[in-house]
């Protein structure tokens, strides 16, 4: 399966083989599954895995690590990926859904200032987000949505689709601007914003690009 791109979900790629026994028609796709793999590189993120978030859990148990949410463009759909897992308490310490400027404040600790000067959907907050979240929950690692879902801009006319996606750890916060495509529907926005955060957890945990 692979990871998703900025304007995209994810994508799969179905490789068949038919012989006699199971063993048999596995054998025959090996070399397959190779060549495809290392043609695509490290956008595969899993061979007969049933999600991003199934990687993502795995790998920070094999860590001995956990994750929080602060969750404003994404409303929760996150944290909800990650409990719907079998064993997620290990890995998954909580989150917050900050959909107004007060929670974001008043919870995670963000800055107003920053808050007036660059507003909600920036660069600057998600960093805030994602660093505010880390420490109320006590994880090791946190990760930050703030976007615009639609169907209309923000007041500060930001594009819909625009999302700001941010990763917090002991050392470092990075943080990506996804266009996640105007017209698409807030599901579907929402979906690739939370797609991509997932994807930027397994990148970091991997050490690839990011």
């Amino acid at each position: 399966t692979l990871a998703p791109y900025a304007k995209t979900n994810e994508c799969m790629v179905r490789a068949t083989a038919k012989a006699e026994t199971r063993e048999k028609a596995e054998e025959m796709l090996r070399p397959l599954m190779d060549e495809v793999k290392e043609i695509l590189g490290d956008v595969v993120y899993g061979v007969d895995v049933n999600s991003i978030e199934e990687v993502v859990s795995g790998l920070l148990s094999e860590r001995g690590l956990t994750l929080s949410a602060a969750e404003s463009g994404t409303g929760g759909l996150i944290a909800k990926r990650m409990t719907d897992l079998a064993g997620a308490s290990q890995v998954f310490r909580g989150g917050v859904v900050c959909y107004t400027n007060d929670v974001k404040a008043g919870v995670l600790g963000v800055d107003r200032a920053l808050l007036e000067e660059y507003g909600a959907v920036s660069e600057p907050v998600a960093r805030a987000m994602a660093e505010g979240c880390r420490k109320i929950c006590g994880s090791d690692l946190a990760v930050s949505v703030t976007g615009v879902a639609g169907p209309d801009s923000d007041e500060r006319g930001t594009p819909v689709g625009t999302v700001y996606i941010a990763l917090a750890w002991e050392k470092e916060t990075i943080c990506r601007q996804l266009s996640c495509g105007k017209g698409r529907g807030r599901d579907r926005v929402r979906t690739a914003a939370a797609q991509n955060a997932f994807d930027m957890i397994r990148r970091r945990l991997l050490g690839l690009a990011m």
